[in-house]
């Protein structure tokens, strides 16, 4: 056994709660992240998936709970623990007054890569991605899906332990979304870890080592794709009954 799959936990959350006035959007949210995981967060519209991505991130403060990325606490070692992890949003925003390639080094040099190492990193997922023509354009040109790409070869590129990526592959063609999926197994087999929320349940079972259901802003179910479908029921026949009794509950 390779010593990282050993180790602790690179992302451990614990009772998180954020509430919007009177509006729980999560309750009682307990997640961790170790080494070689790939876990799904999965949810219907409103179930708080985007609310705990932004809570883990940073970017929204828990009105209760913990987050902590190994040994760094989000909450008091802001900068330290935001070193240790890469965010491709939905919607990513790229500074269109620079080139894709400018984009990358400006991103991944934030968090203290090297040219050269930027360099490295980032050329092999850009012919991946086919995106030799168009990376030294500006990146005003870019459709939606260019966009994902480059966003996530961004944040490859400073080699985060942990990938929290929020449906990645909206807007990309089949080809750069089975790409993707390759591009997330290979870095989770690096020791790395990587959350993943998405509406895409067959991509859910294919790839994730592990699932985490969520419904009315709490966790309904987790476990493996194995293990939730029982090797009887269909993941999407396992998620409507479980995110359905969660609302007639």
């Amino acid at each position: 056994m390779s010593e990282w799959m050993s180790a602790g936990p690179l992302l451990s959350a614990r009772g998180l709660r954020r509430d919007f006035g009177d509006f729980a959007a999560v309750t009682r949210m307990d997640i961790d992240l170790s080494a070689g995981e790939i876990v799904a967060l999965l949810g219907p519209n409103g179930a708080g998936k985007s609310t705990t991505m932004r809570m883990l991130t940073g970017l929204l403060e828990p009105s209760h709970g913990s987050i902590f990325y190994q040994d760094c606490d989000l909450s008091k070692e802001v900068l330290e623990a935001k070193r240790q992890f890469g965010y491709v949003a939905d919607e990513p925003m790229i500074l269109g007054v620079l080139s894709g390639w400018e984009y990358i080094q400006f991103v991944a040099g934030l968090y203290g890569a090297s040219s050269e190492e930027i360099r490295q990193r980032a050329e092999p997922l850009v012919r991946r991605f086919q995106l030799e023509d168009a990376i030294h354009k500006r990146a005003t040109s870019y459709s939606h899906g260019m966009k994902q790409k480059l966003a996530l070869i961004a944040q490859l590129a400073h080699r985060p332990k942990v990938l929290l990526a929020d449906e990645p592959t909206v807007g990309l063609d089949p080809g750069s979304a089975a790409e993707i999926q390759d591009i997330f197994r290979e870095y989770a087999a690096q020791g790395n870890a990587i959350l993943l929320s998405t509406h895409l349940l067959d991509m859910a079972q294919n790839l994730a080592t592990r699932i985490v259901m969520m419904a009315h802003g709490r966790v309904v179910a987790e476990g493996t794709p194995k293990e939730l479908t029982q090797g009887r029921a269909s993941l999407h026949e396992v998620f409507m009954r479980l995110t359905s009794e969660v609302g007639t509950s």
